[in-house]
């Protein structure tokens, strides 16, 4: 701040009062009695020399005040006065004969100034001739098109609208520049897919499909939404939007039709075997038309539905979020997959779904995940429980999802997607519902690689695994325990010459679980380059670490998380050297005890060969996604774990002692083959 310093008044008053002071002082010692006889004339002739510098100081301070003081305060008002005046006059030089070179300069500046508002000026009027061009033009473009157009800021407020949009929401006497967007149209489906845009990555597709209502319930409109960037931040929404009510009517009168005229024929189709309950050759083409007739019907039926591709733990993070603070929890499980749908939808769906399971069943504790058969995705919620009977799932389908969208049901969801019913499965006291969907494109075509990269290369130095017996923990079974799976992306293959992690992720293993909604990711700052080979395997550059915490920081994070828990990796003696090199700078030791599942798998399959992780995920049916990712590993690796733990049961391997048995087993195996070679 800059510092105030007092005016000029202030301080020629303080100097006269100091000089009153001092005569006054002056004037009292020579009043005096009890002065000595010799100091009278030396006081007279201080007091004489007080009185008369005070008599020159005041004298000149008045010459200054009327040649300078005054002429320069008048010069101020009339500065203050051109700066507002519209037209700007230059102050008269004669005026102020003492000041007449500040007077001088001031006017070069005037004129200057004078030049600069007009050129400001020119610039303005032709800015706003070109904005009123462009805006012109724009209302033009919007008022052709058909559909309607709304552009929002982020406080949901209309900022501009065409008349189609006019029309298609029929509110005329609403619809205005500033008035809020959800007086118009329903919120909850705005708001989702606006939450999907803002967390969708930058390489993801820009915009997304959905389908919303009016406030009025009268109309059923599908739109897409578009961000608005400048630069690098995000002001506002663009939605474009069409009344689809009418073909929503049509489609639903077409679906009862159609499935009234497929359940009618079935009946009569089965009735036509003969007596050895073979179908005759008549009846077997006629179940082929039929089946046909059902295919081409609900491929009709789901293509007209706004769907774009989802990442299943997204999906799944909304419908956590939608159930916060309902008493319900639900836990997300399984490797994510992509799927294809309408998220906002599927979202309800699964929420009215663990809603009615809860009431009807009295169970809280829920897991969703998701899996492919590599024909479809299928959405799984399973919860400890009984058989649920037949009318009973009827009844959690006719649940209504959404009354903004006409009163859609479950059922009606699940139609929209691929027309299969609910599906049930009970295994040991676990009841799983799983509904259909078709597999997204998004994740398959992020999974061919331009190039295809190596694996990493395998690391010996198993002294890092050496490990004695666990004591209590050993006993524990093997599916049983709580594992954390852990991944390292790094600069290079070489820890010892300087290579440092540059990403750090696990995901937690609990009673044979995956927990992928309990996982731990961090960009790390390796302090120094990452070099050109290495990001070309994870991705990670160094514009991505420059305000990311350095390792110190985040170890003692990552030891947090871990707990007492075993830690996992595959190849781990490579990721545990990274580790146990920065231990000492983190103020952390990690005492957890380590499985390595390439080592077990090599156990397995006894043989060293062929022990990527790549290789073992294709050989247990894996999919592998966001591969050469530290979370996307850890994920693959956790999935693995569980393959492997079923295999070592078959082999009678059941308690961490004995699995630590079988991996010093083969680290030896492994030592007397390096030394042969």
């Amino acid at each position: 701040m800059r510092a105030k310093w007092p005016s000029a008044t202030l301080v020629l008053s303080v100097v006269f009062i100091l000089h009153a002071a001092c005569v006054l002082a002056a004037w009292l010692f020579l009043t005096s009695e009890e002065q000595p006889s010799g100091s009278v004339a030396l006081s007279q002739f201080l007091f004489l020399v007080f009185a008369a510098t005070g008599a020159l100081l005041f004298g000149v301070l008045g010459i200054f005040r009327t040649i300078v003081g005054r002429p320069a305060k008048r010069l101020g008002i009339d500065v203050v006065a051109i700066a507002h005046a519209e037209r700007c006059q230059p102050v008269e030089v004669e005026r102020y004969a003492s000041l007449a070179r500040v007077a001088e300069a001031i006017n070069i500046l005037v004129a200057k100034f004078v030049s600069a508002r007009a050129e400001v000026g020119q610039a303005v009027t032709s800015a706003t001739a070109t904005v009123e061009t462009e805006k012109a033009r724009l209302a033009a473009i919007l008022n052709d098109l058909h559909e309607g157009v709304v552009l929002c800021n982020f406080k949901h407020q209309v900022v501009l609208y065409n008349q189609a949009a006019l029309r298609l929401l029929q509110v005329a006497g609403e619809m205005g520049l500033g008035r809020p967007l959800f007086g118009l149209i329903a919120k909850e489906p705005v708001l989702h897919i606006l939450d999907v845009l803002i967390h969708r990555p930058p390489s993801g597709v820009g915009s997304a499909p959905f389908v919303s209502g009016s406030t009025d319930g009268r109309a059923i409109l599908q739109g897409r939404m578009s961000l608005v960037r400048t630069q690098s931040e995000i002001s506002g929404y663009v939605i474009a939007f069409d009344d689809v009510t009418e073909s929503v009517s049509a489609l639903a009168r077409r679906d009862a039709l159609v499935r009234e005229t497929i359940e009618s024929l079935r009946g009569p189709v089965c009735l036509l075997t003969d007596p050895n309950g073979d179908f005759p050759a008549a009846a077997r083409d006629i179940a082929a038309v039929v089946e046909h007739l059902t295919a081409d019907y609900r491929s009709l039926l789901t293509g007209w539905w706004p769907m774009t591709d989802i990442h299943s733990a997204d999906l799944f993070d909304f419908v956590i979020r939608r159930l916060h603070g309902s008493g319900l929890a639900v836990t997300m499980t399984g490797l994510p997959i992509w799927l294809h749908g309408d998220s906002h939808t599927l979202v309800l769906a699964i929420e009215a779904l663990v809603r009615n399971i809860a009431a009807g069943t009295g169970a809280k504790a829920f897991d969703v995940g998701a899996v492919s058969d590599g024909r479809h995705g299928w959405i799984c919620v399973s919860w400890l429980g009984g058989r649920i009977d037949d009318e009973c799932l009827k009844t959690w389908q006719r649940a209504v999802v959404s009354s903004a969208l006409g009163g859609m049901t479950v059922g009606d969801v699940m139609g929209h997607h691929t027309r299969q019913e609910l599906i049930e499965e009970n295994h040991d006291g676990e009841v799983m519902l799983r509904i259909a969907l078709s597999l997204g494109r998004e994740g398959q075509d992020r999974g061919i690689a331009d190039e295809k990269l190596p694996p990493r290369p395998e690391f010996f130095d198993f002294d890092l695994l050496a490990q004695g017996a666990a004591g209590e923990l050993g006993q524990v079974a093997l599916r049983s325990l709580t594992y954390v799976v852990f991944d390292t992306e790094t600069t290079g293959l070489h820890p010892t010459s300087g290579d440092q992690i540059v990403s750090l992720a696990a995901v937690r293993v609990v009673n044979g679980r995956i927990l992928t909604g309990e996982t731990f990711n961090r960009i790390v700052n390796p302090g120094r380059s990452i070099p050109p080979d290495s990001v070309k395997f994870h991705g990670i550059t160094d514009d991505m670490v420059i305000d990311k915490p350095p390792l110190s920081v985040v170890l003692p994070q990552f030891k947090a998380y871990a707990a007492d828990a075993v830690l996992v990796a595959h190849n781990a003696a490579f990721d545990l050297k990274f580790i146990r090199m920065r231990e000492a700078d983190s103020g952390v030791v990690f005492d957890n005890r380590v499985l390595d599942t390439m080592l077990l798998s090599s156990f397995v399959d006894g043989t060293p060969e062929n022990q990527s992780l790549d290789a073992i995920a294709d050989r247990y049916g894996i999919q592998v996604t966001d591969r050469h990712t530290a979370l996307g590993d850890s994920l693959v690796t956790a999935a693995v774990l569980l393959r492997l733990i079923d295999a070592l049961e078959v082999r009678g391997i059941t308690t961490l002692d004995q699995a630590m048995t079988s991996l010093n087993m083969t680290m030896e195996l492994h030592n007397r083959g390096l030394a042969l070679s």
